[in-house]
Parts: structure tokens; sequence; C-alpha cells
């Protein structure tokens, strides 16, 4: 508090930050929750058309999250323990939905198993129907299922292999093994993987607007009150319905987080090996590894496929035209959009959390708990909770005169924060106070000493930070799908408006480029960071 005092360069930053984050990240929430009052809260529980979505929400997350927390476990596992080949090319397929919108796993699911479907039909003569709930549980499996399998992986990777190898030494087989040591010290990891897809689940908006047909969830239900008949504060209530169950979820996680101790790294390094596990179940691992990479390559190649043909897949030969489509007119202003967008909020966003870390954690002022959280309450919003807010709070006569373009950006830096928060956070631990001490010491202000001495030490926070935003604002859908207008169309809308349209050549092109994007961005940070790079959980 003395050097807010002496410091008034200091206290004017802090007192920025704060104020940009109750504009831009408690305001408009508030708004939301507020906008219905309490008779449109009590007309909406009593009119009960809530309760059908909410209940297929819940069974979804449910079926969803065990199937995508599954899988993910199955392929840690076979990442960390096994012997198996290929394990570098096993990883990389891993994270490739990392890259994508989600829902162009339901677009691509609808070329492969639709009515006109190239497997269903093509191959087996069939025209099966596919949406509800159980297209929308397959497709968001293959979606959601890298956020579990890289958080089991870290947790088994940083597991101590002494206690497995001592275990095997009094005589434990390896199935006894698995029970007793392996599975119990993954419990942080499983834990948070099943709470952080569930999140990511339960606010998913694309695929069952794609998949779901009559099958409606939360998250579509608010979509189709504002766009179909303008009802702004039943869609209010139906996404704060939404928010409590993610919010439930998230600090469920928190708790999980701070109260677990399952202490498996002590002080002393350890270069003991895993014991080996048989080599059936390392041919297993490859195995089912193999048939998932599969199904992947499938998915993200029936897009390639499409974007590359006349009209799949009646017509297989080969064009150009479809890109062509995407790169001129207003297609090629909506890529630009994406890329400017999302570059300039990847940049503010990375920049603006690398410095509210800062204050928060070398800080001793009062409240910074309370910035904290908000800094983080983010991760717990949906996307669609989250552009409703912007939409209540901005989308007001007096604001005309504010760019679009400029609230989407906006959206984008602010629901994304929480990422390079918490890599801050982390590395701001790493770093011993004395650096900050000594550059003070010498004469140099705080703000001088953050950004002459701290910043360059968290180049690898500020990277996490910029390379994960740029991909989540390139692949985003909820949260723009009410703030864009035809001058500020992104990819991702464009994408949904070509399938919704049946023009799958476009779509598909649309989709390779966008994904083309995020693939480039983790490429180029990837080779200035020489390789040690990675993608942050947003919402972990």
């Amino acid at each position: 508090m003395r050097s807010l005092r002496r410091e008034p360069a200091l206290l004017l930053a802090l007192l920025a930050v704060i104020a940009l984050v109750l504009v831009f990240i408690v305001y408009p929430q508030v708004q939301v929750v507020v906008a219905p009052g309490s008779g449109g809260y009590a007309s909406f529980l009593e009119g009960g058309t809530w309760v059908t979505p909410f209940v297929h929400s819940l069974e979804v997350m449910a079926l969803s999250t065990t199937s995508a927390v599954l899988l993910g476990f199955v392929y840690a596992y076979a990442m960390v323990y096994s012997d198996m080949r290929w394990k570098p090319f096993f990883r990389l397929i891993g994270i490739l939905p990392l890259l994508s919108p989600p829902f162009v796993v339901a677009a691509s699911y609808i070329l492969l198993f639709g009515p006109r479907g190239i497997i269903t039909y093509g191959v087996f003569g069939q025209t099966p129907i596919i949406f509800g709930l159980l297209g929308i549980w397959g497709v968001q499996t293959i979606a959601f299922f890298p956020f579990a399998y890289q958080l089991i992986a870290d947790a088994l990777s940083r597991s101590d292999a002494r206690m497995e190898q001592a275990a095997r030494n009094l005589g434990a087989g390896p199935w006894r093994v698995f029970r007793t040591v392996t599975l119990p010290l993954s419990r942080p990891g499983l834990g948070a993987a099943i709470l952080t897809t569930a999140i990511y689940i339960v606010e998913d908006f694309g695929n069952p607007q794609l998949i779901g047909g009559q099958f409606t969830v939360l998250p579509t239900q608010a979509y189709n009150l504002i766009s179909g008949f303008g009802e702004f504060t039943s869609a209010a209530a139906v996404s704060t319905l939404l928010l409590l169950i993610a919010l439930a979820l998230y600090l469920a996680k928190i708790r999980l987080d701070g109260g677990r101790s399952f202490v498996t790294i002590s002080g002393r390094a350890s270069s003991m090996p895993r014991p080996p596990v048989p080599a059936v179940l390392s041919w297993a691992c490859f195995s089912g590894s193999l048939v998932l990479a599969g199904v992947i390559l499938m998915v993200y190649g029936t897009l390639l496929v499409s974007a590359l043909t006349v009209l799949f897949p009646i017509n297989l030969a080969p064009t150009a035209r479809h890109f062509t489509f995407v790169v001129t007119g207003s297609n090629g202003d909506a890529l630009r959009n994406t890329l400017v967008f999302s570059s300039v909020a990847a940049l503010v966003s990375a920049i603006f959390a690398l410095f509210a870390g800062w204050l928060v954690q070398r800080g001793d002022w009062p409240g910074r708990r309370v910035l904290d959280f908000l800094l983080i309450l983010p991760a717990a919003i949906p996307g669609i909770f989250f552009g409703i807010g912007y939409l209540t709070a901005f989308n007001q006569p007096w604001l005309d005169w504010v760019d679009r373009g400029a609230l989407i950006i906006l959206s984008m830096v602010f629901w994304n924060i929480p990422v390079g928060y918490q890599a801050a956070v982390a590395g701001l631990r790493q770093i011993d106070r004395s650096i900050d001490e000594a550059a003070t010491s010498l004469g140099a202000s705080r703000l001088r000493g953050f950004w002459d001495v701290v910043r360059p030490l968290l180049g690898g926070s500020l990277r996490v930070g910029f390379v994960t935003t740029f991909v989540r604002a390139v692949t985003t859908l909820s949260v723009v799908i009410f703030l864009f207008t035809p001058a500020t169309t992104v990819a991702t809308i464009r994408i949904y408006q070509l399938v919704n349209d049946l023009n799958w050549g476009g779509a598909t092109a649309f989709t390779v480029a966008d994904i083309s994007m995020a693939i480039a961005a983790l490429v180029i940070f990837a080779a200035l960071a020489r390789g040690r790079l990675a993608l942050g959980m947003a919402r972990g």
C-alpha cells in the first residue's frame, strides 16, 4: 500500500486495470443477470419451457463427459506409460481438435454419417436420422476429449515412478499397480479433466445447434429465443441458468485444485524409469490410439477433401474454386477480420493479463484477492452468456458510435483473460521477489522494474497467453454470434452460415483456412520458443 502512495503512476495503472475489469467483465454479466428482473424470473420458472433443455443439457453433459474423459485417459496412459510406436504422431493428432472450431466436427459428422453421408449412404445405402442426443454425444466426445487428454497426461507424467517401482518390487502385478498406485495418483488430473470437460460440453453451442435437431439444450434455447423471437428477457434467464451450472462446476474444480494433497514430487530428482507395461498392453494402447487417430483424421480429412472437390461426395473432381470463393469479396473480408481481430485481441489480452498478474501477485494492497477472482471469472462464464452480456450492455443508442469490430475484439480480450493471467501468475511464482526489489533499490520505479526486469523473464507466459488467445479467438462462435454485423463478420460466423445453407464446399474451405491460421500461429511461436510452447487451458 505504501508503494502505491509513493508512486502515483502505479496507483493510476491499478485503478485503470480495476476499471477495465469492472466495465468489460463484471458490468456485462450483471446486465444479463438483472435483465429479467424478479417478475421475469418468476414467470420464466413458472412457464417451464426451461425444464426440457435443462434436463437435456445435464444428459448430454453426463454422457459426453464420461466418454470424452474415458478416451482421454486411455490416450494419456498410452502416451505416458506404454512403449508403443508413433507417439509424436499421436500427440500431434491429439491436439488437432483444439485448433479448430468445435462445431466443425458436427459438420464433418453430417458429411460422413448424414442421410446422404459418404459412409451411411455411399457405403451402406442407408439414410439414418443422426440428429438428436446420439449425434451430439458422438460429436462432443471427439471434439472435447483433447482437453481431458492434456490434463490427465500432465498428471500422469508428473507422478513419481519410484512409487510404482516400489509396488512392483514388493510383488504387485501390473494390474494391481495400476489399480492401487497409478489410478489413485491420477485422481487430481482425472477430477480436473472431468470438471473442465463438463464445463466445455455444457456450454457448447455450435455442435448442438448443427446436429441437435429438435433436441434443445440451454445454449441453443438462448440463441433461438433471441434470433427467432427477440426474447432477450427469457434468453437472459436461460443464460443465467447455464451460468449457474458452469459456475458450480468451476467452483468444484477450484475446490479440488486447492484441497487435494497428492504429493508425488519431492525435492530429490528421480531418474528412475517407469515399470514396463506388458507388451500386450502396449499393443492394445497402440491399437486404440490408432483407431482414435483414424477417426480424427477421417473427420478432418473429410473437410479437406470436401474443400478440394467440386461437390463432395457426388463429384470428386479436384477444384480450387471453393478457396477462390473464400478469399474473394465479403468472404475475404471475413478472413481478414478474423486475422486482424484475433491478432489484436491476443496481443492486448496477453499484455493486459501479464500486467494484471504482476499487480495481483506482487501487490500488498487490500482487495487484490477480489481482483484475482474477477480476472479468472471469465473461465467459468459460458461463451454465449458472455456474448449476450456484451449485446445487452453495449447495444445502446448512446453507444452507436462504437465500432462493432472493436466490440468483438474487446469481447475476445476479456473472455480469454484467464489464460494469460494464470500463465503469468504461475511464472511470477517462479521468480524470486528479490529480483523486483533489486531493481527498486537501484532507483527504478516499480513500473519500470516490471517492464525492464520482470517482463523479459515472463516471455514464456506472454507467448502462452498470446497463442492460446489467438487460437481461441480464431475458433470461437458463441461469443461473437450476437455481436457481428455484415462488415465485421468473422470466419466462424461464415462457416456456420454456409453449413446452414448446405454450401459444404465453401464451409469446408473456410474451415481449412481457419484451422490453417491457428496452426500457423502455433508453429511460428513454437519456432520462436524453440519448441517450448503449450496451449493454455482457458477454462482449466
